[in-house]
């Protein structure tokens, strides 16, 4: 069997930030007859995530957050919940959103795998997204909200999905093109 390396260390970082025993992952059975652990996903946990984390100092949703990092609001058309997606857009960000967590809240942000899966469905969620409003959020968080862009990075969107600055590599491998291993 052959794996992407983006996929690859996108399952490490799920897998690296799983605590065990996660009381609403299930082991399934894949049609190849591997194991693979499913979760519940749950939206309002991810809301509720979003702002105790401390991801809307940096990352806004519904307008509503700081403005340092890519919006993370749901996109119109976007079929499901893709928790491994959503970990490899945090793991193409991660170099970013370490140095803004050391400055900004003096420490980097720990989340467990269940953690991952609901901040993904509440990424994915338009109507949970509808809900958020800048007056719920901690008077500490909403006056500390970011409100300019720290990165050089014209295309966050393009910068998440390729993980580099600009669109051209050169005779790099940009990372569609990376070899499968």
């Amino acid at each position: 069997m052959r794996f992407s390396l983006t996929a690859m260390m996108a399952l490490m970082l799920v897998v690296g930030c799983s605590e065990t025993g996660d009381a609403d992952a299930e082991k399934v059975l894949d049609e190849k007859g591997m194991e693979v652990v499913t979760r519940a996903f749950d939206p309002e946990k991810g809301r509720a995530l979003f702002i105790a984390k401390g991801c809307v100092i940096c990352h806004s949703v519904n307008g509503v957050g700081g403005k340092a990092a890519p919006a993370l609001d749901a996109e119109i058309g976007v079929p499901g919940v893709d928790p491994l997606e959503f970990a490899a857009r945090m793991w193409r960000g991660a170099p970013a959103m370490i140095e803004l967590q050391a400055v900004e809240l003096g420490y980097s942000i720990f989340l467990t795998a269940d953690e991952i899966a609901d901040l993904a469905a509440f990424s994915a969620s338009r109507d949970q997204q509808k809900t958020l409003t800048a007056e719920e959020l901690p008077e500490s968080i909403r006056n500390g909200l970011l409100d300019e862009q720290f990165w050089e990075v014209e295309d966050w969107g393009e910068f998440l999905k390729t993980g580099r600055e600009g669109d051209d590599f050169g005779d790099e491998e940009g990372p569609e093109d990376s070899p499968e291993e």
